[in-house]
């Protein structure tokens, strides 16, 4: 048998959630890049798949497992992959306090990515700059209808990073209204966005907003490849790609 090199070396890879649009293209994608290798999905669902379906277990053998099952179903799903012997990349809306807990206390290595963007790594980032400057900051949230969880991970994410701010009501009709450390968020779902988010900052004289639009699905495959390659150096719990960017840049 004839068996290259790099067939050797590639990192194998399960996809849970891999039946769905952001599942099937994440594992088509992985599947076409070098060293990396999946051999299956995770997905009750009727569609049919490339790759072998398998049923969700602790004793799957590969090297990382991405979750990208919905929200409906991630914590229960983490209950029994944070106990696999893979490395846990979650990518899922939803995840809550609990899951989180046993996400941290895990013996092995987990990233918990709410926004595989490199747009939203920034766009959070910058938030946290400009917290320093401006008093008031509130977060508009846009994704596509069928979108399960309001607020979004992303909004949550960037509301908690914040501190010591205030947040005025706005008008307008909202999908829903909801308040993360303070910080009012305003969800809209329509099949006119995919995934957009504005982070509006005030004062009594002007008004700054950072404002990012993710157009296409494809925009989560820089943020994708940037964890996949970072997974081997990650031994511990890790929050946020703006983490793993800043760790890479560190080391080049």
């Amino acid at each position: 048998m004839n068996i290259k090199l790099n067939e050797i070396a590639n990192k194998t890879v399960i996809v849970s959630g891999g039946k769905g649009s952001m599942g099937v293209m994440v594992s088509n994608f992985i599947n076409d890049l070098d060293d990396f290798e999946v051999i299956g999905i995770i997905d009750p669902g009727e569609n049919d798949s490339t790759f072998k379906n398998f049923l969700i277990s602790d004793d799957l053998v590969c090297d990382y497992i991405f979750e990208f099952a919905p929200a409906s179903v991630v914590n229960e799903n983490i209950k029994i992959l944070v106990n696999n012997d893979a490395k846990l990349i979650i990518g899922s809306s939803g995840v809550n306090d609990e899951s989180i807990n046993l996400l941290k206390n895990s013996e092995k290595g987990v990233v918990l990515i709410p926004n595989f963007s490199a747009g939203a790594a920034f766009q959070k980032v910058f938030s946290e700059q400009l917290s320093n400057t401006f008093k008031n900051v509130h977060i508009i949230e846009k994704h596509h209808s069928n979108k399960e969880d309001a607020p979004s991970g992303t909004s949550k994410d960037v509301a908690s990073s914040l501190e010591k701010m205030n947040s005025e009501d706005i008008e307008g009709e909202y999908f829903a209204k909801t308040e993360e450390n303070s910080i009012n968020i305003y969800s809209l779902r329509s099949d006119d966005y995919l995934a957009e988010q504005e982070v509006v900052f005030s004062n009594t004289f002007e008004e700054f907003i950072l404002d990012h639009k993710v157009n296409d699905r494809k925009a989560y495959l820089t943020g994708i490849e940037i964890v996949l390659r970072e997974m081997e150096n990650v031994n511990s719990y890790v929050y946020g790609l703006e983490t793993l960017m800043k760790e890479a840049i560190d080391r080049s």
